[in-house]
């Protein structure tokens, strides 16, 4: 008798390899046969996943309506990941971005919405903002996701009663990349964490974004009647970004090099002069944390319960910011 499929949509990303590996593993309950959907099938990663008989790798296109409902067909679960893509965001800004991703993700959930064998759909998403704030937050790569918010509750669409919402909280390992890289001063061997939140203000950090994804969608998809029509808050640890330093230096100390780390509030202004559009973009969203907190990953639920890592059973699983940061290969200090 032919596997359960387990689509999962951009399957050589963080979350989608977590998701993947998570229903390869040995603690995986339930057994599926895998479509792993990329955007490259010539790529290694592909070329390496395709070789596991329980996977099937298949291309599929984000900006076709008809692509995405071919790979979709069949599907009885489907993990759901778009990206706020880059490349665009580089060459023409933050708007075009947002409403790059939100057409594909409007795609997606109506190809979803006709696939009849579907059981549950796993989004991954993050918080309106902009409905949390009265409109005060605006940040292009929250809002950008809430497109599947409104189809999923659209009436009609059959997909509320077949949905989860997994809201991934911070990358820990986001401190690798620009604008979240500590500055390094080679002067006085100190490396300075910066952004427009308190130093004291805890919000939610998912730990290892690959992992732990898989963790996440793993324990969802096993337990439905404590997951469908519910808000889960993808979270390993709450942090300020001061523990955040605190745990910079530990592998600073781990790497022997000396330095000191420190974290120092700015104001938006400052970190958007410093940074310029991605300043912005990552700006706003430290500023929504600022006034927000732990409840950051938990507003405009429209009305469905949360559910957290405790409830699922899976708290001793996750693997920690501070455990990741010291497990990552870190470039040279620049």
């Amino acid at each position: 008798m032919a596997l359960p499929i387990l689509t999962v949509i951009s399957a050589l990303g963080n979350q989608g390899r977590g998701v993947v590996s998570a229903f390869l593993g040995d603690k995986a309950q339930l057994k599926v046969h895998i479509r792993a959907l990329t955007s490259n099938l010539s790529s290694e990663s592909a070329q390496e996943l395709a070789k596991n008989p329980n996977v099937s790798v298949v291309q599929v296109d984000l900006a076709s309506t008809e692509s995405i409902e071919s790979a979709l067909q069949g599907s009885t679960y489907i993990f759901a990941n778009t990206a706020f893509d880059p490349a665009t965001f580089m060459a023409q800004g933050a708007k075009a971005t947002e409403e790059r991703e939100s057409a594909q993700i409007q795609k997606i959930t109506r190809a979803a919405s006709k696939v009849a064998t579907l059981k549950h759909l796993v989004w991954s998403t993050l918080p309106d903002a902009k409905a949390a704030s009265d409109g005060r937050y605006h940040i292009p790569h929250f809002q950008s996701k809430v497109a599947a918010d409104k189809v999923v509750l659209e009436a009609g669409s059959g997909l509320s009663d077949k949905t989860t919402f997994l809201r991934i909280g911070v990358y820990g390992s986001n401190l690798l990349r620009i604008p979240h890289r500590p500055v390094y001063s080679p002067d006085t061997n100190t490396h300075l964490v910066q952004y427009p939140v308190g130093p004291d203000v805890k919000f939610a950090f998912i730990g290892d974004e690959v992992v732990n994804t898989g963790i996440y969608v793993r324990a969802i998809l096993e337990q439905p009647e404590k997951t469908i029509g519910r808000v889960i808050v993808g979270v390993a640890d709450n942090l300020s970004c001061t523990e955040w330093a605190a745990i910079f230096q530990k592998v600073q100390d781990k790497l022997g090099s000396g330095s000191k780390v420190t974290f120092k509030e700015c104001s938006l202004a400052e970190y958007e002069e410093k940074w310029g559009a991605i300043g912005t973009e990552v700006g706003l969203m430290m500023t929504y944390f600022n006034e927000f907190g732990e409840k950051s990953f938990s507003t405009s639920t429209w009305g469905w319960p949360i559910a957290t890592a405790g409830d699922l059973g899976i708290e001793h699983e996750l693997r920690s910011t501070e455990e990741t940061l010291l497990g990552l290969e870190w470039p040279a200090q620049d």
